[in-house]
């Protein structure tokens, strides 16, 4: 099985979640960090700048610099493992710009938070993502039809949560991309090791919520085939 939200922060260093979701027997794995609005990213993606010019400021250059040192470990511990970032936080309106900045930067895998009920998230949040194109909408919460249906048209993924926090929703965003032909992927939203949930598990906070099918192995082909790790 895979997970494709994993939290990096300090309690949760790089090559430890590497080591401990091979241990439990996860096939892949993104690890995460958290991104913001970078002021001047509009210009940015509008003018298509190299990416060597992209990343004289401080955080893109850091986040480029995991992404090569992800690369890395992957190919040590012979696991497939990509590099992402989690934009929260950021008003619907900027969303848009700000992915493609991302996107220009050369992230392997852009993901936004989404209104989950268990969050405070701004309302519109989980639209503007999803015509922004994210490759992953997490937490989706109580998201509408019209927003499933987009994801549907716009080949978004909306994540099915295996974290207490945000899975009360599963059922209920489950339900609607059956209905409307949604892609649906895997993710612990895990902060500390503990919390990345083994394969055995995952299946059944998947049968707790009646959920029979999800694409995460679509997603994962997806980005192997976009040679993005």
């Amino acid at each position: 099985m895979i997970d494709f939200h994993i939290d990096i922060n300090e309690q949760m260093p790089l090559s430890s979640a590497i080591l401990y979701a091979k241990s439990i027997g996860l096939r892949a794995i993104a690890l995460i960090v958290a991104a913001e609005y970078i002021p001047g990213t509009a210009e940015t993606a509008d003018r298509a700048l190299p990416k060597d010019h992209i990343k004289t400021s401080p955080f893109p250059a850091q986040l480029m610099e995991k992404q090569e040192f992800v690369h890395k470990l992957s190919i040590y511990y012979d696991m497939q493992v990509f590099f992402g970032v989690q934009l929260q936080h950021i008003p619907p309106a900027l969303l848009n710009e700000t992915i493609q900045f991302y996107r220009a930067l050369g992230i392997s895998l852009i993901g936004v938070h989404g209104e989950s009920i268990s969050d405070l998230v701004e309302n519109g949040t989980n639209f503007s993502a999803i015509t922004a194109k994210a490759d992953i909408l997490y937490n989706p919460g109580l998201i509408d039809e019209k927003c499933v249906e987009l994801a549907k048209e716009n080949n978004v993924f909306l994540e099915i949560s295996t974290h207490p926090k945000h899975a009360y929703t599963n059922a209920h965003i489950a339900k609607l991309a059956q209905k409307y032909g949604a892609k649906l992927v895997l993710g612990s939203c895990a902060h500390t090791l503990h919390e990345i949930h083994s394969p055995a598990m995952q299946e059944l906070i998947l049968k707790g919520a009646c959920i029979e099918n999800h694409n995460s192995y679509e997603l994962l082909q997806k980005l192997q085939q976009n040679h993005k790790i």
